[in-house]
């Protein structure tokens, strides 16, 4: 097997086994949690600070990435996130459950930024603009594949057992942690070698990474990092809408969940490679804009939907527009990230997105109790118009 063939099929294959658990950590958690018998603010706010402990594993685990393996690292958040949800699946005590969430948060700081880093530095495309997108549109169809076959096998277990479906997520992500060590290798990529420990060396690449985002040349890198923040708080908010919208308005039964999004996704398989011709063609601006504007939308009407089919409709609709999103926003930051502190970078990344995602979380907890449910979902359409107009106006024009 040529190098490049199976550099790409263990990338993709770990997009695949990503797609399956957010499918059904996006889909299921919330009502997991609630069908167990654990109030909304209460699991809002675990997961709010989940994501802020997250945070603080972010360097320190893209500086084992940078430093010393992008193999090492991957193949203990796997690892983790097989112990992870395992942990979901045994336990039924609020505390253990929530250890086990956040280790599971914990874990995915091992994965983030470091795939990426690791298959462009491999290949070698690090300032190939068009083979990055390329790569990465590639790898969110087979992502979304994880989602619609996840969310299949999710509509068969969770209507034989509910909490099986945790068990089934542990064991991928095990099965993903022996390909990973068997396969994966590592090329065009050259460890540093330090006295230092992994705390100084964690604070050593923060500084580099910090230094390198507020330099003056790096201005498209910060207007992507300040529209991502605001794009991850409208559907972050969104997120946690859907499933209530549809169990608790729309009466729809919490075992079908998963196979409608598998459904959804199923329309969107083919958006990465349209969308990957598009940036070939017209660069990042416009699509960022666009698709935002479609997000912003579809949310809008799905918070107002009197109808099943209609909501779908509208969801179906968010799905395309989210989709074609992730391809463009990663390759737009992969295409100005410094291949040195490339993981780093996606760290940096991911640590705008937990922020985001946690701050949003925890507040769309209070807002939906307080305000309700609908108005807390038509505002992050409003958020999602508010990033398209500051990709529109702080990025290049080509």
């Amino acid at each position: 097997m040529k190098f490049s063939t199976k550099v790409k099929s263990v990338l993709y294959g770990m997009e695949f086994t990503n797609g399956m658990r957010r499918k059904l950590m996006g889909s299921l958690a919330l009502v997991y949690f609630i069908y167990l018998g654990f109030d909304v603010i209460a699991i809002t706010t675990l997961f709010a600070i989940s994501t802020i402990v997250m945070i603080f594993f972010e360097f320190p685990t893209g500086a084992i990435a940078d430093y010393d393996s992008r193999k090492k690292s991957i193949m203990i958040g796997f690892f983790l996130m097989s112990l992870a949800f395992f942990g979901l699946f045994i336990f039924r005590n609020f505390w253990l459950l929530a250890g086990s969430w956040i280790l599971g948060d914990i874990a995915w700081t091992f994965c983030s930024g470091a795939g990426g880093a690791w298959s462009i530095d491999a290949l070698n495309i690090g300032k190939k603009k068009n083979k990055i997108v390329s790569l990465i549109s590639k790898g969110y169809m087979f992502e979304k594949g994880g989602h619609i076959i996840g969310g299949l096998i999710g509509l068969i277990i969770v209507a034989i057992n509910f909490s099986s479906i945790w068990l089934f997520v542990s064991l991928s992500n095990l099965f993903m942690f022996f390909v990973i060590t068997i396969y994966m290798e590592e090329r065009n990529f050259k460890p540093e070698k330090t006295p230092h420990n992994y705390l100084t060396k964690s604070l050593i690449k923060a500084k580099e990474t910090f230094n390198y985002v507020i330099h003056k040349k790096n201005n498209e890198l910060r207007v992507l990092l300040i529209g991502g923040f605001l794009g991850v708080v409208a559907m972050s908010s969104f997120a946690i809408g859907v499933p209530l919208l549809f169990t608790q308005v729309l009466n729809l039964k919490e075992q079908y969940l998963p196979g409608l999004y598998a459904g959804l996704t199923i329309l969107a398989i083919g958006i990465p490679i349209i969308i990957e011709k598009i940036a070939h063609k017209n660069g990042f601006r416009m699509p960022l804009v666009v698709l935002l504007s479609i997000i912003g939308i579809s949310m809008i009407a799905f918070a107002f939907s009197q109808s099943l089919i209609f909501a779908i409709i509208a969801l179906a609709v968010y799905t395309v527009g989210e989709v074609g999103l992730s391809v463009v926003e990663d390759s737009a930051y992969h295409n100005e990230f410094d291949s040195k502190i490339r993981a780093s970078l996606g760290s940096l990344s991911n640590i705008n997105w937990s922020i985001a995602s946690s701050i949003t979380v925890f507040i769309s907890g209070i807002s939906i109790t307080f305000f309700g449910l609908i108005p807390t979902i038509a505002a992050s359409g409003g958020i999602a118009f508010i990033s398209a107009l500051v990709y529109l106006f702080g990025m290049r024009k080509s």
